[in-house]
């Protein structure tokens, strides 16, 4: 299995940066058109992307504020079965998030190279969002190529 590895930082709170990466709310703000679920170990988790399509996750392993692991399930065939693993370490004055992108089966190159591209966008979005106030959440994301 292959996976993505990336990170950013931010001057905000540990707090502030799992609730953005967790919660519905904070998610609409900048990756999914909207989200709705409920933040409990088996929980499931649905990001919307208009007229795209809906990623169906479960919450696999919660600890606020340094670290939240979601799998996808019951999605499309390139997402399917991969996980998500957000960890947060607070240091030299800003906040860290490390994200992988796991599971994402052998020789799928196209697939490989798409994630690893597009985290880099919606994770600036994310950085974005905890220090101004407001992301890029699909469809206002930069795009890879028309269609995106």
């Amino acid at each position: 299995m292959q996976k993505t590895l990336h990170f950013i930082g931010a001057k905000t709170t540990k707090e502030a940066m799992f609730r953005a990466i967790s919660t519905p709310e904070g998610l609409r703000e900048w990756w999914a058109t909207s989200a709705d679920g409920e933040v409990v170990e088996g929980g499931t988790l649905n990001l919307v992307f208009d007229r795209l399509t809906t990623l169906k996750f479960r919450y696999d392993q919660i600890v606020p504020p340094t670290k939240l692991v979601i799998s996808c399930f019951d999605s499309f065939k390139s997402w399917d079965k991969t996980q998500l693993v957000f960890e947060i370490e607070e240091r030299e004055g800003q906040v860290f998030l490390t994200h992988t992108h796991q599971n994402i089966p052998d020789g799928d190159m196209e697939s490989l190279s798409y994630f690893s591209t597009k985290w880099t966008v919606y994770l600036l979005s994310l950085k974005q969002y905890l220090e101004t106030g407001k992301g890029t959440p699909y469809p206002n994301e930069p795009k890879l190529y028309h269609g995106d």
